[in-house]
């Protein structure tokens, strides 16, 4: 059990981290509860994605920040993660190579992540799910230039 003492000096810690703007990323997913045992077995959500996975995941982060995301958004169907940027042409979503906070981070190897934070150098923090750890969530920073950055980013203008 922990002294006050202790639990005092974790909510500061809390409050300085925030102060400094750091952000600590946690999993808020919707179906955190049903993963990775759900993975893989195609189980729809309520925005018709898989749950457990990575669009899925996508999805539920747009709909966190504001934008009504599903599988149908704008009419176009956007299906599996290597069809976003196909859909997003059709749908009229705009993408590009600079990423801004609250981004979707589309990797042409057909995965999609959440852009979490972007520093100045255009290093990228992201979240997602079946990426890292088979149907499960994963946090990391992807550094500009590395093999492993994202293709384009997907502004939905989540708020």
């Amino acid at each position: 059990m922990s002294s006050k003492k202790e639990t005092a000096g974790l909510v500061l810690f809390l409050f300085f981290m925030t102060i400094a703007g750091i952000t600590i990323a946690g999993d808020t997913y919707n179906y955190k509860a049903s993963c990775p045992q759900n993975g893989g077995k195609k189980v729809e959500d309520i925005w018709k994605f898989y749950q457990c996975e990575c669009t899925s995941y996508a999805a539920d982060k747009m709909n966190e920040h504001g934008v009504k995301f599903n599988n149908y958004y704008k009419g176009s169907h956007w299906g599996y993660a290597d069809n976003w940027i196909i859909a997003a042409k059709k749908a009229g979503v705009p993408y590009d190579k600079n990423p801004k906070h609250r981004d979707i981070a589309w990797f042409s190897i057909g995965h999609v992540a959440y852009v979490e934070d972007v520093d100045s150098k255009g290093n990228i923090k992201v979240s997602d799910y079946n990426h890292d750890l088979k149907h499960d969530y994963a946090f990391r920073t992807i550094n500009k230039g590395s093999t492993n950055y994202p293709t384009v980013f997907i502004h939905f203008g989540a708020k």
